[in-house]
C-alpha cells in the first residue's frame, strides 16, 4: 500500500502550524526527487510549504536561490557610559515594531536576532552569510556560515562594525 502526501499549497500561518509540519518531515523528504545542492527559488517554497522550516516566511524576500532575512527580537550591545567615565554598559532591547532600532557603532560589536523560526530538516543544512551591502560597509558577520540539520530555534548573531561610522538597524531590515 502506498501513502500518499498531501502536498501543502500555502505557507503555515501560525508557528503551532509550522511545527505540526516540521513534526511530519523532520526526517523524511517530502521532496526526494530534487537532487541534494544548493535550492532554487521553487525548491526553497516547495520545502517552506511543506516542512515549515522557516516561520514566519515572507515570498518577497525570496531570490532566486536565496532568502533575505530580517531582523527582528533581541539585540545586545554594549556602550561608554558618559556619566560613569571609562565605564562600558550592556544594553539590551527588544526590536518589536517598525519603530524599533538601534545604532551600530564605530569599532563594535551587537549581538542581533533575526526575525524567523528555523525548524531545519535533518536532510538539510542552511548556509548563510552577511547582504554583500553590509560588507560594502565594513560590517562582518561573526558566525556560521552554517545552520546544521536539525537545528530548531531562532538564529542570534554576532554582528561586527569594522570602521569608524555609526550605522543604524531597525526592525525588519534585511541582514543575511
Amino acid at each position: 500500500m502506498v501513502k500518499k502526501m498531501l502536498v501543502q499549497t500555502d505557507y503555515p500561518r501560525y508557528d503551532e502550524a509550522a511545527d505540526n509540519r516540521y513534526q511530519v518531515y523532520k526526517m523524511r523528504d517530502p521532496f526526494p526527487e530534487i537532487p541534494p545542492a544548493l535550492l532554487n527559488s521553487a525548491d526553497i517554497k516547495a520545502y517552506v510549504k511543506q516542512t515549515g522550516m522557516i516561520h514566519p516566511f515572507d515570498e518577497k524576500e525570496l531570490q532566486s536561490a536565496s532568502y533575505k532575512v530580517k531582523i527582528g527580537g533581541k539585540v545586545i550591545y554594549w556602550e561608554y557610559d558618559e556619566q560613569q567615565k571609562n565605564k562600558i554598559q550592556k544594553v539590551e532591547l527588544e526590536l518589536a515594531n517598525e519603530l524599533d532600532g538601534f545604532d551600530l557603532a564605530p569599532n563594535s560589536i551587537a549581538f542581533v536576532e533575526l526575525e524567523p523560526c528555523f525548524r531545519i530538516p535533518e536532510y538539510m543544512a542552511l548556509r548563510f552569510n552577511l547582504k554583500i551591502k553590509h560588507i560594502y560597509k565594513g560590517l562582518l558577520l561573526g558566525t556560521g556560515p552554517l545552520v546544521d540539520p536539525g537545528f530548531v530555534g531562532k538564529l542570534f548573531i554576532p554582528l561586527h562594525n569594522l570602521t569608524h561610522n555609526t550605522y543604524h538597524f531597525k526592525y525588519g531590515d534585511t541582514l543575511i
